[in-house]
């Protein structure tokens, strides 16, 4: 593997971490407030099925407006959200 070949995988393992870490929060944020994925995507107009995915991290078209409107619907500051995914990313902590 050529070394820009390499350097590219990392950053998508590292973008894919994240991704992970972030949905890690959404799915925390909601379990905590008792909602269903059913309830979020009908207040947010998302489907259930992105919801899903983007809290597993797999959701590779995920828009930073998709974002705010979940943390607007979950009453949170979407820079803290991302400070918090970061954290966890930084630590390895999920």
């Amino acid at each position: 593997m050529s070394q820009a070949n390499s350097s590219r995988h990392n950053t998508e393992k590292r973008l894919n971490f994240f991704m992970h870490c972030l949905g890690k929060e959404l799915y925390s944020l909601r379990k905590c407030q008792k909602k269903s994925i059913k309830a979020v995507a009908k207040d947010t107009e998302m489907s259930p099925r992105i919801i899903s995915k983007i809290e597993k991290g797999l959701y590779e078209n995920f828009y930073v407006t998709r974002l705010l409107r979940l943390c607007k619907y979950y009453n949170v500051d979407m820079v803290e959200m991302l400070s918090r995914a970061e954290y966890k990313d930084r630590n390895n902590t999920i």
